[in-house]
């Protein structure tokens, strides 16, 4: 019987096992990050969202590979990663769109297609713009999230996740 299984060099905790089968990998590439401020913020086409906060509320950084000062994550290891956005937005804009870049270029779908979070506004209530997209990425690949037209958001109520999935 095993209840942990950990590195060979360090003797870290790589995988628990609970008894009741439940497994948990506490040092499994994650984060959530927002970004701190209460207030709205605008973006000119191409600017990155300055997601400057992974340590207080519900954000988090496992593994330290979100770089609060350049705004990206970077990934410790090759594999599959599934990242989230949640955006509240269109205080002045009828038309906001917001796209993950991976090494500086945006993610694009086969063909000439971007992976785009977008929405507009009907009428003049704010609304939250979110997309969850899976990307491959090799070992220091970078992700940031940048508008793809200018957009404004509201700081402390926009978000960025992401995790290894495999």
């Amino acid at each position: 019987k095993v209840n942990t299984i950990q590195d060979a060099t360090n003797s870290n905790t790589a995988l628990s096992i609970d008894s009741s089968g439940r497994i948990t990998e506490p040092n499994r590439p994650a984060f959530q990050a927002n970004v701190n401020s209460n207030a709205w913020a605008t973006l000119s086409t191409g600017g990155i969202i300055p997601f400057n906060d992974v340590s207080t509320g519900n954000n988090f950084d496992v593994g330290g590979d979100f770089n609060t000062s350049s705004y990206r994550f970077v990934a410790p290891v090759t594999g599959k990663y599934q990242f989230l956005f949640n955006c509240y937005s269109f205080n002045s804009d009828s038309v906001n769109a917001f796209r993950l870049h991976k090494n500086g270029s945006a993610l694009s779908t086969s063909g000439s297609g971007n992976y785009d979070f977008q929405g507009g506004q009907a009428g003049s209530v704010d609304e939250t713009i979110s997309g969850v997209i899976n990307v491959d990425l090799t070992a220091s690949d970078y992700v940031d999230i940048r508008a793809s037209t200018g957009s404004d958001y509201f700081g402390s109520y926009t978000h960025f996740g992401g995790h290894l999935i495999g």
